[in-house]
Parts: structure tokens; C-alpha cells; sequence
């Protein structure tokens, strides 16, 4: 099964039947819960490759739900109480699955499927039998090739022959015949950048010195100078959190607060500014429990945090059978590092041998195994806990042992006076103590992992723990994977996960590197090299420029896997700083840009609108580090809650909607309720009141050149440019407008202040504002 994320499913026809458009979450949804209950609990008897078929009923694709069988239709979208299968489940007409009744969970993940409307990607029934995956053609796939040396083509414009990114883009315009976009002026540069980098618009004095700046690596020192910002790593530290599904709530049955998850977000914010290698960003995540211990307190105690990576999934706390909560747990581990590493969904492979990709379910026991052998959960509890661990602290260790000393004593002494019947003396002492004893320092806690019980797994039979198969399965990587970058043996003493840590980014795997540098020039062009981030499989299309992606690969490596060094070549590149100004002919011929003739323009994320707001406001505060109250401190986004039951209503609006697993690229949707945002919520409100203040809007009179003088103003603060003539004009007609409307606002002062903010609020729901061009 595919875990497609792209934002929608495009409508289509099947069948005759309209089919709408399937939104992310809802996606997910179907493939993390519903398709496997499918799978274990209806396809031996209702899928085309089910030995008997029963009452004509399918339900492997989606029209075979809608057609139903013998009985009729087997769901109503958006009715679970008229749904011919939900009465099936519940028992209340047929008996199914015959063997015994769902649990009430899986009975409530197919009533929200279907009160969602059943969103459900099958759109072709299924042959009666798949075919197997060819493995010999398989291990000709690209991806699974070792990564070559590539040499960047030569060039003569001597504009593009510099950087090799634009040797290798150049040489493919060439072969199309086409023409790169010219450089963009010196404004949209450093916008452009500084979103790229930091998440915020530069203020208007940095983008004054820099269009001022004619000097030789005035760009270069820009680029410098937001690099070295703290701000880059809550900027890229946010790209990270989507891919590991960090949230500040457990969501699923149980969606108590995860007060230490903080930690991590931070430690992941702190590495990427200090440039942390990526091979070690990645090694430390995975196994920093299992290196080596450093002296520094702080160091030590960032390879314990680094591990939350492992805990802070969602998990099922109320879960009854234990064993079942485990295996699920290993399961999210495998989909969040086989997706964000590898770019492979090997947890399709949990219930059967993947049906597209070369990974077959001993493959996934193999890894499951690994995770299945660290332990992530404090105890198995009704509502179970999960895993925390003390930071090392000499001065904790050192205050905890002199208050021991006070609390022997006094248990000393207290022994004595009981023994003596002096019971008043003994009643006091014994109060003393209890005092000490809650008294005693305690050590901060962090999520993190620790080495469990080492143990193989066998496959589970169509995924279900109960039904075990007879082997074992020996820890280990995807076999496809191996043969090309052989993995270190695993002992019995040990989980693996150390071995699966610096296999992961040995120089001989084929796919972390290439992966990670598709990340990253998707962050900083918008659209991917490889159109599908985390899905490298046999389905996946090859790079629009499987050259460039190669030499970039070996390029992260080549630099010690330095992010910021990406960073460097990339916004060096003629490539990046190209105009994102379109031409109709090349439009036509290349819609979606993948030749690279021009910039791709992009609308900025729901923590840029929101922290740009409150930037340009004045409001925005720069307190790095810890957790932030509520959703509505005016801290960074990436410091906020993030609840994964009640997500903060303005995050949802601007398309961040997927808390609890793995997201390779953001959607970007248009809908009225963005718009309704930016003009009437209580935060632009606030903040563009914030600005008129601050450019005195209350003592300027309107028409008059101060006027004028301010309204560019604005425009400069919020778009980053001087207004025009022509919009000066009409900013002035539009504050004549609204004083008008506020005829019943007395004080002239607060009038014209409110009709100032009013323009200011107008601007920012501009796509101006929304869009990097």
C-alpha cells in the first residue's frame, strides 16, 4: 500500500460514479487504520484474492464497497448508522467478521471512516492475484543503485558555469531549448532568503543595506549572516518536526500532555544551528543512548534527548493487550524512520510482502525486531507510560546526596525515639522526615530511549500479533538494501539499533543521502528533484534531474553531511536567484517547472504567516528555548502546543493538519477561511494596531504627503518594496473610505489610528504578504 501525501487526490470518474478529492489526513487515516483492519479481518473472504468470494461482496477497492453484494450497498458516505457494514460489525444483522466481533476501537475507526465519507484511494479493483515483485528487476531500480561520481557538465555562459547546480539545470534547459529566467532584483533576493532561512521577512533596514551594498559577496554575507541567526534552526528544525511527527500531546485513546517533549524540539533546534553533521543528527536520534557517554553534562545529556525520536509518537496507553501496544509502537517507529530516512514504506509490508516494493514482511519483522528490542515505554500499566530518563546533573547528584545524609540522620533518630516510646518526639521527627524526603532534588527528565528485552520476531500473520508464524526473524536492514550497502552484524546482546544508526548514513547506502538532499531542495525551491519525497519505491518516478540529485548526494557527504554548507551552494546558485516570472510559452510547455526555467513561487507556511504577523507587528517574541504557555503566547510557532486532539485552530487553517505521523511536504490549499484569517482574527488585529502605532498613524492626516510618506511606509514594512504611485493613490482613497465608515469614532486620533491598521490589516492579507516570489 502507498502512503501517498500530496494535499488532494485530483476528482475523477470511475465507473461512471464522481469520486471527491481525498485530503491528506484523511488519507492517512485510511492507511494507518483502516486498510489493515480491513486487511486482517475481510480480505480472506471479500477481496479478489480471496480463495471463496462471499455474498459477491468486495472490499479491496472502493467502488466494490459502494456496489456492495448480494445484500446491497455495503456503506452509506458520511451515514455509518444506515451502513449495511457497520451493522454487519456490530451484530446487529449479519455476524462479521464471523470469527469473533471487532473490538469497539476497530468498530469506531470504521464509523469515522465512514461518517468522513469513506475516503478511500482503491480506485481500481485489484487483479485477482498481484503479481509478485520481480526482484531481479527490482535490483535495477535507480534508487537502489549505488550512488555514482558524477561530474557536472561543462558550461560556457560564464553567468552559469560557476556553481554546478546550474551546470547541471543549464546543460538540461540547452537540451530543451529554453532559456533561464533572469536573476530577481535585489529585494526579492533578500526576502526570498530570509523566509528560506529564518522563517520571518527581513525588516526594512536590512533590506535597504542590501540593495545599497553593491560590494563583491554582499549576498554571500546575507546568506552568512542568517545562517549564524537563531532563527535558522527554529526555521529548519521545523522541517524536521514534520518528518518525525513531534507533537506536545500523546493524542490516540489517551492524549495526555508530553510535558518533556519540549526537549527534544529544542535539541533538534540547538544541532541544526551548531551544524551538527547530519550522519550524527541522524546516529544521535537513533542510538545516542549507545555512544559513547562525554564528559560535558550538556553533551552527555543531548544524546539521551536525541533519542526522543523514538517516544514521541502516538500511541494506544489504554490498550489492554500489552503485547499489541508494543508491536504497534515498533510499527510507527518502522514508518517514521523508513519514510523519513530511506524514503521506502516499509510498514506496508507489516500484514504481507509489499505489494509494489521489494520488501518483503521478513524485512519488516527484521527491523521491527530492532525497535521492538528498545524500550520506549515505562510500563505496561492500565494507562501505560512512556519512557523517561534523568539528565545527568553533578550538581543534582551532589544535592540529592547531602540531603540523604540529612534524611539518614533523622531516620536515625527517629528509630531511636521510637524505641525509647518517646511518641511526641517520634511524631515530629517522623513529620520532619516526610518533609526531607519530598524536599529531595530532582533530576530533570527527558524522553528517551534505553536498550529493552533483545528478542527476534517472528512475521505475523496478515499483521496480527496472535498468529504468529514459526521462524524468527534475525535483526536486521531491508535485504534489497544490504546487497548493495552490507549492515554489521547484530549480536544477541544488543537491540541493533546502533548498526542500523551508522548503516543508515554509511557511504555505500544508496538512498539516506539522496533522500535528504530532495529534502532540502524542496524546502528551498518549493517542489522536489524526486516528485515523491518519501516513497523511493518501483512507483517512484525518476528525478527531473537524476544527475544533479546524485552529484548533490555525494556533495553532503563530500562536506562532512554539512547542512548549512547545502545551504551555501544552494542560495549561491544562479538557479535559486533566478525571477519566478513566468512565461506563457514555457508555461505552457513545462507547467509545473521541472526543467527549473524560473524560481518556483510559494505561499508561505502556517508558522511563517503566523510569526511574520507578529514580526511586522513588533509583537514577536524572540525568547528561545522551553515551551510556551498557550497557543496564544506571542512566542515562535515552533514553541507552541501542539495538541494532536486540538490542533490550534490557525496551524489547521494554513494546511498544517498531520500531528501524529510523518509528513514529507506540506499542502498548500486555497480556502476562504485563510482569507477570513488575515482580515478578521483577533492576532492581525491586534498586531496591525501594533504598527500603526508604531509609525505614528495617529497624527497622520489623510490626504497629505505624510500620508503618502506612510503608506509606502507600510507597504516597504509588509511587502518588503515602496509602494507605487498608483497604489499610494489608492491607499489614501481607501483611508478616506474607512474614516468615512468610522464617522461614529469621536476621537480623531483613535479614528485615524483604526483606519491606518485597517490598511495595514488589508495589506497583509494580500498574496504579497502570503507569497514568496
Amino acid at each position: 500500500m502507498l502512503r501517498l501525501s500530496f494535499a488532494l487526490i485530483g476528482c475523477v470518474l470511475t465507473m461512471g460514479r464522481f469520486v471527491p478529492p481525498v485530503l491528506a489526513d484523511d488519507l492517512q487515516f485510511f492507511e494507518t487504520e483502516v486498510r489493515p483492519l480491513l486487511t486482517e479481518h475481510c480480505y480472506e473472504c471479500h477481496a479478489g484474492e480471496s480463495r471463496i468470494l462471499r455474498g459477491g461482496l468486495r472490499l479491496d477497492y472502493r467502488e466494490g464497497l459502494l456496489r456492495g453484494g448480494d445484500s446491497g450497498p455495503a456503506i452509506v458516505p458520511g451515514d455509518p448508522q444506515n451502513s449495511l457494514l457497520m451493522q454487519a460489525v456490530r451484530y446487529e444483522s449479519m455476524e462479521m467478521p464471523p470469527a469473533g466481533r471487532l473490538s469497539e476501537q476497530q468498530t469506531a475507526v470504521l464509523a469515522e471512516w465512514i461518517r468522513r465519507g469513506a475516503p478511500d484511494p482503491r480506485l481500481e479493483a485489484p487483479p485477482a492475484k498481484l503479481q509478485p515483485v520481480d526482484w531481479d528487476v527490482a535490483r535495477k531500480h535507480w534508487a537502489f543503485q549505488p550512488i555514482p561520481v558524477v561530474e557536472a557538465p561543462v558550461e560556457s555562459d560564464p553567468g552559469w558555469s560557476v556553481n554546478p547546480i546550474d551546470r547541471f539545470v543549464r546543460a538540461q534547459l540547452r537540451q530543451a531549448g529554453m532559456e533561464p529566467a533572469a536573476a530577481a532584483d535585489r529585494r526579492t533576493l533578500i526576502r526570498r532568503a530570509t523566509f528560506d532561512l529564518t522563517g520571518l521577512p527581513p525588516t526594512p533596514q536590512e533590506t535597504a543595506a542590501f540593495v545599497a551594498d553593491q560590494s563583491e559577496g554582499a549576498f554571500e554575507r546575507v546568506v552568512e549572516r542568517l545562517l549564524s541567526s537563531p532563527a535558522y534552526g527554529e526555521r529548519w528544525g521545523r522541517h524536521w518536526l514534520d518528518l518525525v511527527r513531534y507533537a506536545t500531546t500523546n493524542g490516540a485513546d489517551e492524549n495526555h500532555g508530553l510535558p518533556e517533549a519540549w526537549r527534544y524540539r529544542d535539541w533538534v533546534i540547538r544541532s541544526l544551528n551548531a551544524d551538527l553533521p547530519l550522519d550524527q543528527f541522524i546516529v544521535q536520534q537513533l542510538a545516542g543512548d549507545l555512544l559513547p557517554v562525554p564528559e560535558d553534562e550538556q553533551a552527555a545529556g543531548d544524546l539521551l534527548t536525541a533519542t526522543g525520536l523514538l517516544v514521541l509518537g502516538p500511541k494506544m496507553l489504554a490498550e489492554q493487550d500489552k503485547e499489541k501496544m508494543l508491536i504497534d509502537i515498533a510499527d510507527e517507529q518502522v514508518d517514521t524512520i523508513s519514510r523519513t530516512m530511506l524514503g521506502l514504506t516499509l510498514s506496508c509490508a507489516r500484514c504481507h510482502d509489499h505489494k509494489f516494493d521489494p520488501l518483503s514482511a521478513r524485512d519488516y519483522y527484521a527491523l521491527a525486531g530492532i525497535f521492538y528490542s528498545t524500550r520506549t515505554m515505562q510500563n505496561r500499566d492500565f494507562v501505560s507510560k512512556w519512557m523517561e530518563r534523568p539528565l545527568p546533573s553533578r550538581d543534582v547528584t551532589e544535592r540529592r546526596r547531602e540531603q540523604q545524609q540529612r534524611i539518614d540522620a533523622v531516620r536515625s533518630e527517629l528509630e531511636q525515639l521510637t524505641a525509647a516510646g518517646q511518641k511526641d518526639l517520634a511524631a515530629a521527627r517522623q513529620a520532619d522526615l516526610e518533609k526531607l524526603q519530598k524536599e529531595m532534588p530532582q533530576y530533570a527528565m527527558v524522553m528517551a530511549a534505553e536498550e529493552g528485552e533483545r528478542c527476534n520476531l517472528p512475521v505475523h500473520l496478515r499483521g496480527n500479533h496472535l498468529k504468529p508464524g514459526p521462524d524468527l526473524i534475525p535483526r536486521g536492514m531491508p535485504a534489497i538494501l544490504t546487497e548493495v550497502a552490507p549492515a554489521d552484524s547484530i549480536s544477541g546482546n544488543e537491540s541493533g539499533r546502533l548498526q542500523l544508526a551508522r548503516w543508515l548514513v554509511s557511504p555505500q547506502q544508496p538512498l539516506t543521502a539522496r533522500v535528504m538532499v530532495n529534502r532540502l531542495w524542496m524546502w528551498h525551491f518549493g517542489r522536489a528533484l524526486m516528485r515523491s519525497p518519501s516513497n523511493w519505491g518501483l512507483q517512484a518516478e525518476v528525478p527531473s534531474h537524476p544527475e544533479l540529485l546524485d552529484w548533490l548526494a555525494r556533495e553532503l557527504m563530500r562536506s562532512g553531511w554539512s547542512l548549512k554548507s547545502m545551504h551555501r551552494l544552494v542560495l549561491s546558485s544562479r538557479t535559486w536567484q533566478m525571477s519566478s516570472v513566468q512565461r506563457a510559452d514555457y508555461q505552457e510547455r513545462d507547467p509545473e517547472n521541472r526543467l527549473l526555467w524560473r524560481q518556483n513561487r510559494r505561499r508561505l507556511e502556517a508558522e511563517e504567516v503566523r510569526d511574520a504577523v507578529l514580526f511586522i507587528g513588533g509583537g514577536l517574541d524572540r525568547t528561545p528555548g522551553g515551551m510556551a504557555g498557550s497557543v496564544d503566547a506571542p512566542r515562535r510557532a515552533i514553541y507552541l502546543p501542539i495538541d494532536r486532539a486540538a490542533l490550534y485552530e490557525m496551524f489547521s487553517t494554513f494546511d498544517y493538519v498531520e500531528t501524529a505521523g510523518h509528513i514529507e511536504q506540506r499542502p498548500a490549499t486555497t480556502v476562504p477561511n485563510q482569507a477570513l484569517f488575515l482580515l478578521n482574527s483577533s492576532l492581525v488585529h491586534e498586531q496591525s494596531r501594533r504598527l500603526a502605532e508604531s509609525q505614528g498613524g495617529a497624527d497622520v492626516v489623510f490626504p497629505a504627503a505624510a500620508a503618502e510618506e506612510l503608506a509606502s511606509r507600510m507597504f516597504e514594512v509588509i511587502y518588503g518594496r515602496a509602494a507605487t504611485p498608483a497604489e499610494r493613490a489608492e491607499a489614501l482613497m481607501f483611508l478616506q473610505q474607512v474614516d468615512s465608515s468610522l464617522s461614529g469614532v469621536a476621537d480623531e486620533r483613535e479614528r485615524r489610528l483604526q483606519c491606518w491598521a485597517t490598511l495595514c490589516r488589508t495589506l497583509l492579507a494580500g498574496n504579497q504578504f502570503l507569497f514568496v516570489d
